[in-house]
């Protein structure tokens, strides 16, 4: 990677920073624009994204220009007004360039001169929810996506203003917000230690330094933003390129923050590959851009990211996809799968000319199926921090996905949830993972940030589908010891009748050993594929473990008798999140084994599991310590084992039935699992015995020791 790095900061010095002599030159190009404005009328998903985008430019036409003193949070008026005043412009500027009408042109400049006006005169924002808060919003985040926005604006109008509206504008506006992004002020550096970090923060920041660089010809400027304020290489976008992506295309915070920052990602590599071509951007680290526009899209399911780490409801839809889309297929047009997600999903493109590209290539019929797969994706710079793995049903008519998770923390936004699974199917969302406890841009809701109950619920073991070890918190909740380790994948096999993955995890809790193997087989006696479970601790002192089962749907039955709280209810505990769980029945183990059964959509779903009478079983539901109803409503099952050094949760659960309420039709409602049993759980074998209905059975067999993890499913039927 250093010779790398060197090669390239000699390649700076034989190249211009903007290779570019002409306006447009970042995601719109002048010919670019020559070539849309002979084929409008011509590329239909295209004529509409640009008439949705004029109509956004003459509302903008309409309204006074206002650029207000910032004082709001998310959400909050000045807030919001600052994002429509980019928005305006940067639509205004495209429609100048597609129809020529001055008054666009002239709208951006208007709002330019406001800004040039103000911005001298703001301090930090007074909202102080921010380590590094910025000047327009109340965190420098937002100050990035601002200036990337601007800047494809000011490049939009470039032409049209003369030297000394130029120089105005870039000595009283734009170099002075760029300082401030890379470098904050004399008496408060947090925003260079942000600019030269490595998360979504930086990248944004990194992003916006470099586009206006290029805008105004600053090679000085371009130089830091590709390789950090020192030019050392070891900060900067081409470093976060090598270290926050793994080889696989996994961005380390998750799908959801790989969301958000892929949008800084391709845009700044679109503008670096008009401008500095010499780079060869996408090709940079085996094309490591494009492969995470790819495994962005693998985390999905119907259409929606699957939710882990901070997490809300977005997906292909998502205003970062659709550009993202756009450019990775200008990028590398052999790949006709990101056509189908542009028509089937997005249906429009970006008015660039990767938007141009894209919507074109439509219209002459070259879009091709998106495929779906079952994926490791390692984590971490060399794809050594463990990985995320999604698990898909062989068969073409089934519908469903297992997401596992075991990889590093994953920053700020990541959860304590190592091992953590969940499961979809038939188009929902069955055994959930809670994602984030946040309200976007509501500024009732905590000024439209994270609400408290992120740190205090949603980001505790027992708000997932893992092990929870004496009702506490992986880590004791502390991310930085969560940072210096990460899981061990230790087994994986994909894309037959029979999958599983497997993981280790040692750290979590001090003195407890975690492993977790995850079957999904295709059963011949069973109406959809099996998912079994077999998640252990091993420990030399007795602990009490909790394996929590979140899941969407409606309790439909449960196989042991219990105790229901009709008139009150009480906290699952005191801290560490079960402070925010109501503990709505409670119940002892079958001996054997106990069932569980809910309903969501249209399907049941049963999880059996190994219990004894000692063990305690409770149906809980979120809402408790929640004065603001910041928390969703979401129910829980979870089964306890008290005293126990090495205990195995081993468990299966079963897809099955039909429930039709259109015609009022009902078929195999109940589980047919009729026995989990333990066989053998050493340190070198374990063995499970599931039994069902007609007398049907299998026995699941894994020897966990040694460099593979070695596994065998034997049937009676």
């Amino acid at each position: 990677m250093r010779k790398t790095i060197i090669a390239m900061l000699l390649a700076l010095a034989a190249f211009p920073a903007v290779a570019a002599t002409e306006h447009p030159c970042l995601l719109l190009t002048r010919s670019g624009v020559s070539t849309i404005k002979a084929s409008l009328g011509t590329v239909p998903m295209f004529d509409a994204s640009v008439a949705e985008l004029l109509s956004n430019a003459d509302a903008a036409l309409g309204r006074e220009v206002c650029v207000p003193v910032p004082k709001d949070g998310g959400g909050g008026y000045t807030h919001e007004k600052h994002k429509l005043n980019y928005f305006d412009m940067y639509n205004c500027g495209v429609a100048w360039q597609l129809t020529g009408k001055k008054e666009y042109a002239l709208k951006v400049k208007e709002i330019l001169m406001a800004y040039a006006e103000l911005y001298p005169t703001l301090g930090y924002h007074g909202l102080g929810l921010s380590g590094t808060p910025g000047r327009l919003f109340w965190q420098t985040l937002n100050e990035s996506v601002w200036l990337v926005h601007t800047s494809q604006a000011y490049d939009c109008i470039w032409d049209t203003l003369t030297k000394k509206e130029r120089k105005y504008l870039e000595t009283t506006l734009f170099r002075p917000y760029a300082d401030f992004v890379m470098n904050g002020t004399e008496d408060n550096r947090a925003n260079q230690r942000m600019f030269n970090t490595l998360n979504n923060h930086a990248t944004w920041a990194n992003t916006a330094v470099g586009m206006i660089a290029m805008v105004m010809g600053d090679r000085e400027l371009l130089e830091k933003a590709l390789y950090g304020t020192d030019l050392s290489g070891e900060r900067g976008f081409i470093r976060q390129l090598d270290v926050l992506i793994s080889p696989d295309g996994y961005f380390n915070e998750g799908a959801y923050y790989q969301r958000y920052a892929i949008w800084p990602f391709v845009m700044f590599a679109q503008c670096l590959d008009h401008n500095r071509p010499d780079l060869g951007i996408f090709s940079y680290r085996d094309g490591i851009i494009l492969k995470a526009v790819d495994t962005l899209l693998q985390m999905a399911y119907d259409g929606v990211f699957m939710r882990f780490n901070d997490a809300l409801e977005k997906g292909y839809t998502a205003q970062e996809l659709i550009s993202a889309v756009d450019i990775a297929y200008n990028a590398d047009k052999a790949d006709k799968q990101l056509l189908s997600v542009a028509r089937d999903y997005q249906h429009k493109v970006v008015v660039t000319d990767a938007g141009y590209a894209v919507a074109k290539a439509i219209r002459d019929g070259e879009a091709e199926p998106l495929k779906l797969r079952s994926c490791v994706l390692r984590d971490g710079g060399d794809g050594t921090r463990g990985a995320v793995a999604v698990l898909r049903p062989a068969r073409e008519d089934l519908d469903a996905a297992i997401l596992f998770k075991a990889t590093s923390h994953g920053l700020s936004h990541g959860h304590y949830d190592r091992l953590n699974f969940a499961y979809y199917d038939s188009g929902n969302e069955v055994v959930t993972d809670y994602g984030a406890s946040r309200f976007l841009n509501i500024e009732a809701k905590y000024k439209g940030h994270y609400t408290r109950e992120n740190k205090t619920y949603a980001q505790s073991t027992i708000a997932h589908n893992t092990l929870v070890a004496d009702c506490r918190n992986q880590f004791g909740g502390k991310m930085a010891v969560a940072e210096e380790s990460h899981p061990e994948i230790t087994g994986s096999a994909l894309g037959g009748s029979v999958q599983m993955v497997s993981a280790r995890e040692d750290k979590a809790y001090p003195g407890i050993v975690m492993e977790r193997f995850l079957f999904y087989a295709e059963v011949p006696f069973l109406q959809y594929p099996l998912i079994m479970d077999l998640l252990r601790a091993t420990s030399d002192s007795p602990h009490t473990y909790d394996y929590p089962v979140h899941y969407n749907g409606h309790m439909i039955s449960l196989s042991v008798p219990y105790t229901r709280a009709m008139d009150t209810m009480h906290a699952l505990g005191t801290s560490d999140g079960y402070q925010h769980l109501w503990v709505e029945a409670e119940a002892a183990g079958g001996r054997g084994k106990t069932t569980y059964t809910w309903l969501t959509g249209r399907k049941m779903y049963s999880l059996s599991t190994a219990t004894t009478p000692s063990t305690k079983v409770f149906l809980a539901r979120t809402g408790a310590a929640d004065p603001d109803f910041n928390l969703r409503s979401e129910p829980m099952y979870l089964i306890r084992e008290s005293s126990a050094g090495n205990h195995l949760f081993a468990s299966c659960l079963e897809t099955h039935g039909k429930y039709d309420i259109d015609i009022e039709q009902s078929d195999n409602l109940e589980s047919s699992c009729t026995a989990v049993e333990i066989l053998e759980n050493d340190p070198g074998c374990i063995s499970v015995f599931f039994g069902f209905a007609g007398d049907k059975a299998l026995t699941l067999t894994v020897w966990p020791a040694g460099e593979k993890v070695l596994y065998e499913i034997n049937y009676d039927n």
